[in-house]
């Protein structure tokens, strides 16, 4: 409940901004003397004032009707008159402050000032706002520990899916060779790990350098994607916030980023890929952009009547709030450029950004050099920050390095051209056009001027978009999933919310000035344009597409009567609406602090529930409705990265039989289905900068007739091989049957191997390690009992169970193998050591004759 000062200060408001409705307002308060409740339908204001009376805190509901709040404290308002345009419209005044003088520091006015003070407000929000926004963030990080059991096993950090241990290499390659945090020299001497992802193994290293060197690693591994996410969740926030200045859009946008099923899987705990690193510096750049553009939007709605629009763009580029804005702009940029192979892709949309709002800016009579100098200046010194990282310490491609400069080239020139097009009054249509036929020429001029690098960058697409055999290359819109229910699987209902108010979005934005609205939709159809490409770009789009969802929730939230309608995108006014849906009894949920936007509708700047148990439950329960999907997929398809206790077991199983025979790699390769070959090898050998062997060698293997003939091909190359069963399995007779269906020992109709010793054997995976095996020589069949031409030996094999003990858990088969008596005698490859039975013979085979390919003769009798 608000405090009589702070219901006197509102009202006064009220009335400043509506002088006419005096008497209505007088006349309430000396209803509510005698006691009386009133309803909508008893009084003389419209719906709009009815909707502010509610939303300012003025009235509140009752079981018969609505009674006003601190009456008496309404009646000093009333009897002291409205509030001073300088206690009401600051902002306004301080814009038109901005409009004249802005050439000197005094231009620094309340449009900046607002952009300002939203960007740090978090430190004076109140206590529920505060609360909200931290629950999001948690539901950010809790969403990201759901692979946690997979991922913390018996002291282990197993990382899910494969190319994260392709990083987990680099790490402690890198922080084995630092001196300390100090080690610049470092940064220019990464070897392999500078070529196409220079600066996610940079922070790796550093951050475990920082935390106390290589035994780190681990706790850096797993946590740092879900640091990252959460910092992420913040910008996401901040910037929903800046554009619907509504802090329910906001907090919504969050829980959408955060439980987007796709984005959780590629920032889970332990998930330590490029993805944390570039989702974090695209969620920057994301949101500096969307700074810069705001500041302008705002001081333009402020200023509608000012003649000289140019002061306000002046204004914005002499504001030095914006200058900071424009330095993050750069570190975005900068680090965009070298956190992952792709980059390049990055930059596409902010040159989208750049003419299009350029061509706003002429359409708006806006000069384009003063409306777009802090944008320019944080581009500029971000490309180059990319290009000096790129010559002085050998990180990345030149392509990747040259994209950002292209970008800022074509920013100068496309903005020169717009400042001639507006002095000129020619139409901004052509203007767009004409900023095609820059960008055109410039990369005709480029792919001349550098063959190599056009070449490269078509390399490189095709290893991004023509990568065939990996889920992430399907597309969004997968015929399998017929196609409209890919985006719900991998993104949730929010999708379909956050695609229709994308539509509205682009429709505005092609009518009204919205510079910052403009950054979102660029970003959000294209990264819709590469997700139908490849899946793989969900994540980007699920933080694109969080402040669309949010809103698309909150509408849904009033057109059902829990929550006020939202302002953004111009819906919602309260001091407009002709409607009372949302602004009724049902709508008491926006106690939450409402004031006047600077560029029209309600500002939502705070966070309240609603009155009443029976509304408050309406609302969790519908918000948790439209994240069902959600929270049903998150667990799913994060199952589906992440390693069992089988997985690790046999991995652990091959580290103690690599030790125990004193195996160096190579001789301790695992070789495995590509998909699963690093991690096998990272805990196995340390190995595991390159899957390619296994790529190129597994499917063959499984597929050949006869793997002992593969022991010769492996050339001390393989030392372990783990057989993971197969929904289409090879031909009957093969590798994979022998080894899978027939434990390598002929069980189940199947031909025993020489050189395949059976470690593990558990549903779904059998591990082998490849052993040279050992001989049994039988000078004299005859002498045994041999008489067919063909000797036999036979053993009882017993393997421990996935524990290292040997119980009635454990697997025990008997392994048989046969050879042909040649010339008088006969030997027998086996691959287990034991007491053989050969004919009337038995000889005991040690483990060392085994591994080592010893002989052992039967003696005759």
């Amino acid at each position: 409940m608000p405090s009589p000062e702070e219901t006197t200060a509102a009202a006064r408001e009220f009335l400043a901004d509506h002088p006419e409705a005096e008497d209505a307002f007088a006349a309430l308060v000396e209803r509510d003397a005698r006691d009386e409740p009133w309803t909508f339908a008893d009084i003389d204001l419209d719906s709009g004032r009815f909707g502010e009376l509610v939303a300012r805190d003025l009235a509140h509901e009752v079981d018969t009707g609505y009674r006003l709040e601190n009456p008496n404290a309404i009646r000093a308002a009333i009897e002291s008159g409205p509030a001073d345009a300088a206690d009401t419209t600051d902002a306004a005044t301080d814009s038109s402050t901005a409009t004249e003088g802005s050439d000197d520091d005094g231009s620094e006015t309340a449009a900046g000032d607002i952009v300002m003070s939203r960007v740090s407000s978090v430190a004076d929000v109140d206590v529920l706002t505060f609360l909200g926004l931290l629950g999001g963030l948690l539901v950010v990080a809790s969403a990201r520990l759901v692979a946690a059991p997979a991922v913390f096993q018996q002291g282990f950090v197993v990382s899910p899916s494969n190319d994260t241990y392709f990083f987990r290499y680099w790490q402690e390659q890198l922080a084995a060779r630092a001196d300390g945090i100090f080690d610049l020299g470092l940064f220019a001497d990464m070897g392999g790990a500078a070529g196409t992802r220079p600066l996610a193994h940079a922070v790796n290293w550093w951050l475990t350098v920082l935390l106390g060197g290589v035994d780190a690693a681990p706790v850096v591994a797993a946590w740092l994607p879900v640091v990252a996410s959460v910092c992420l969740g913040y910008f996401v926030y901040r910037t929903a916030r800046l554009l619907t200045s509504d802090v329910r859009v906001a907090l919504a946008a969050v829980l959408f980023y955060g439980l987007a099923p796709v984005n959780v899987v590629y920032t889970s705990v332990g998930f330590l890929d490029h993805q944390a690193h570039q989702y974090l510096w695209l969620g920057l750049l994301v949101a500096t952009l969307t700074a810069l553009g705001v500041d302008l939007s705002r001081r333009d709605a402020q200023s509608e009547t000012e003649p000289d629009r140019q002061a306000i763009a002046r204004a914005h580029a002499h504001n030095t709030t914006m200058w900071p804005i424009a330095l993050a702009l750069a570190v975005a940029v900068a680090a965009s450029a070298h956190a992952y192979g792709g980059s390049p892709l990055t930059f596409v949309p902010v040159a989208a950004v750049v003419g299009l709002r350029v061509a706003l800016d002429v359409r708006r009579d806006l000069s384009p050099t003063y409306a777009n100098a802090p944008l320019l200046a944080g581009l500029a010194l971000g490309a180059a920050g990319a290009l000096a990282a790129h010559l002085a310490l050998g990180w990345h491609e030149s392509i990747a390095a040259v994209t950002p400069v292209l970008v800022v080239g074509g920013a100068f020139v496309v903005v020169g051209l717009g400042e001639l097009w507006r002095r000129v009054s020619l139409p901004p249509l052509a203007l767009v056009a004409a900023e095609a036929v820059v960008a055109v020429g410039g990369l005709v001029a480029y792919a001349r001027l550098r063959p190599g690098d056009i070449e490269r960058l078509r390399t490189r697409a095709d290893d991004l978009f023509f990568r065939e055999g990996i889920s992430e290359t399907v597309s969004l819109f997968s015929p399998d999933f017929a196609v409209v229910f890919g985006p719900l699987l991998q993104l949730g209902l929010g999708f379909y919310f956050a695609i229709a108010v994308l539509a509205v979005a682009t429709w505005v934005v092609a009518r009204r000035y919205k510079p910052g609205w403009l950054v979102l939709v660029c970003f959000a159809w294209y990264y819709t344009l590469l997700a139908t490409i490849q899946v793989r770009f969900a994540g980007q789009l699920a933080i694109m597409i969080a402040p669309f969802a949010g809103i698309g929730l909150v509408y849904l939230l009033s057109a059902i009567d829990i929550a006020r309608p939202v302002a953004a995108l111009g819906r919602g006014n309260g001091t407009d609406s002709s409607s009372t849906r949302g602004q009724s009894s049902r709508g008491r949920p926006s106690r939450a602090g409402a004031n006047s936007k600077p560029d029209g509708g309600t500002a939502i700047t705070s966070l309240a529930l609603p009155e009443g148990p029976r509304l408050r439950g309406y609302l969790a329960a519908t918000v948790a409705l439209v994240l069902l999907f959600n929270f049903l997929l998150v667990p799913s398809l994060v199952g589906q990265t992440t390693y069992d206790r089988a997985q690790f077991d046999a991995t652990l199983t091959v580290d103690s039989h690599a030790e125990d025979a004193d195996r160096e790699y190579p001789q301790n390769f695992v070789l495995s289905q590509w998909g699963d070959n690093r991690m096998y090898n990272y805990f196995v050998n340390g190995e595991a900068r390159s899957y390619g062997y296994a790529r190129s060698n597994y499917d063959q293997f499984l597929t050949a007739a006869h793997p002992d003939e593969w022991y010769n091909r492996f050339q001390d190359r393989v030392g372990y091989v783990v057989v993971t069963e197969r929904e289409n399995a090879p031909p009957t007779e093969s590798t994979y049957t022998a080894l899978y269906d027939g434990l390598g020992a002929g069980v189940n109709d199947t031909t025993a191997t020489g050189h395949y010793q059976l470690l593990t054997s558990t549903e779904g995976i059998r591990t082998f390690a490849v052993v040279p095996g050992a001989t049994i020589s039988v000078p004299e069949p005859s002498s045994v009992g041999v008489e067919n031409g063909t000797v036999t030996a036979t053993t009882t094999v017993t393997v421990p169970n996935s524990s290292g003990e040997v119980t009635a858990t454990g697997t025990t088969f008997e392994y048989v193998r046969h050879a042909t008596v040649s010339n008088g005698t006969a030997t027998i490859r086996v691959a287990h050591p034991g007491e053989y039975q050969v004919g009337t013979q038995s000889v005991t085979v040690s483990d060392d004759a085994v591994h080592n390919g010893n002989q052992t003769v039967v003696q005759p009798k």
